[in-house]
């Protein structure tokens, strides 16, 4: 009977997978099924948190440490023979990644960092000068942060709605970015090209149109690279963060911003520390910072031991081609499947819409959302990893959840975000605080959504 019952779920599995070929031939990849079975052994389960993290193939992390075996690397900020190869592999890097984005190294250059939140903590040193930053309601927490400092420099801080699609609301950012607050100081419009909530994809197209009405723009890339192609030669960014785990999963804890050149002369740094100035008294109140720019904004040792292996990580990532209709794909199906199941009383509710690499929804029992968290933690359980939360994103939250004021007060009125306090919410007592995210990257395939769907069928009827 045991031999009976897996042979019955293969040839349920073999079905489901004939018909959903038929539909999505842009699936077929057998470079990435190699993939999967060569480069990630260790994995035994369903990984779909790629927007929270990429994973390593076996073969960077081992070309890598065969590396660091066979060269010496000293601090980067000496001159011996050590320090001058660290030096070169860096050098190597900042093309590799200019090159990867199809930047001009005459019009950009890249600040390594910690990752994309010390990436985008670098505009701290923005001169508003009492001008205005305009943020999305769908913006990571990292972005959000800004608006402390932007307050701080007497700037105009405020934020552009989203609907109930979780897009741009489309009307009044083009407003917000016609006629801004402040006519004084600079101004600063960021935005992410691929909501790390929702994987809904922001066009890129408003760049340009910001841009072209005198605003500096940060394009936060941080969820966009891992799926997605960012021509820099067609779109210009003024500043863009990215964190490399997210794209190939090692090193962690290194980032970049690649940063338009002439857009140095907006940042007025406000302090100094090794690594960045040329010359510093103790006896008098003196310095001289480096004049070059990365070199004034790469703050102490940067990762020179790990950034080598960014360059391994990109060689691999042009290496796999077009896969992004694979992913979308997988993700599509999963999207259909939640949306159908419905088990008595019990179902699930899908946030976000169909066609990108993201599942974001919830449990309802008897018309009431679950507490997320029971799911992610009963799938951990079942080697099926998806992510619960609000993911650092409480503007996509609020909006699903209805954790917000009234969007006429909010966003029409005098009053700045800033200065909204909890006696301006709705009542929330009893709504959800957070809902489930499945995201998916080159490691996933059709297994992983197909064994997603069948675990939350089992799920709802046990509740």
């Amino acid at each position: 009977m045991k031999q009976q019952s897996i042979t019955e779920k293969k040839e349920d599995f073999d079905v489901v997978f004939t018909d959903f070929l038929l539909k999505y031939p842009e699936y077929i990849n057998p470079v990435l099924d190699d993939l999967r079975k060569t480069e990630f052994t260790s994995l035994n389960g369903v990984y779909a948190d790629w927007t929270g993290a990429g994973l390593p193939t076996n073969s960077l992390i081992e070309k890598h440490m065969r590396f660091l075996q066979r060269n010496i690397l000293g601090n980067p900020h000496s001159f011996h023979k050590p320090s001058s190869k660290a030096d070169e592999k860096i050098m190597q890097t900042r093309n590799a990644i200019l090159s990867f984005l199809n930047a001009n190294p005459e019009e950009y250059e890249v600040v390594f960092t910690s990752g994309a939140t010390s990436a985008i903590l670098i505009l701290q040193h923005y001169m508003f000068g009492g001008g205005e930053l305009l943020l999305t309601a769908d913006n990571h927490n990292s972005v959000n942060g800004l608006r402390e400092i932007a307050k701080k420099k007497g700037a105009t801080v405020r934020y552009t709605p989203i609907t109930n699609e979780l897009q741009f609301d489309e009307e009044v950012l083009q407003k917000r970015l016609s006629y801004p607050r402040s006519w004084n100081g600079n101004k600063l419009f960021v935005y992410p090209a691929k909501s790390n909530y929702s994987g809904n994809i922001h066009s890129l197209d408003w760049v340009n149109i910001a841009q072209e009405k005198g605003w500096d723009v940060m394009l936060d890339a941080a969820a966009f690279l891992p799926n997605n192609k960012l021509d820099l030669s067609v779109v210009k960014p003024d500043f863009i963060p990215i964190s490399f785990y997210k794209l190939f999963g090692y090193p962690t804890g290194i980032g970049c911003l690649v940063i338009k050149k002439d857009k140095y002369r907006k940042l007025d740094k406000m302090w100094f520390s090794g690594g960045s100035i040329l010359l510093v008294s103790v006896k008098l109140d003196y310095f001289v910072p480096e004049s070059i720019g990365h070199m004034r904004f790469e703050d102490g040792t940067i990762n020179f031991g790990g950034i080598p292996a960014i360059f391994n990580g990109l060689e691999f990532m042009k290496e796999l081609g077009e896969y992004k209709g694979r992913i979308t794909s997988i993700a599509s199906y999963l999207h259909d499947s939640l949306c159908k199941i419905k088990v008595g009383s019990n179902s699930v509710v899908v946030h976000n819409i169909k066609g990108n690499d993201t599942v974001v929804f919830n449990i309802k029992k008897d018309g009431n959302i679950l507490d997320a968290s029971l799911f992610e933690q009963a799938a951990s359980k079942a080697g099926i990893y998806v992510r619960n939360g609000c993911f650092c994103n409480p503007g996509v939250n609020e909006k699903l959840f209805g954790y917000s004021v009234k969007d006429e007060e909010f966003y029409n009125s005098e009053i700045l975000p800033y200065e909204i306090n909890l006696n301006h919410f709705e009542e929330n007592s009893g709504k959800p605080v957070g809902a489930l995210r499945a995201s998916f990257g080159y490691v996933n395939d059709f297994s992983d959504v197909y064994k997603i769907a069948e675990f939350t069928k089992k799920y709802l009827a046990i509740l």
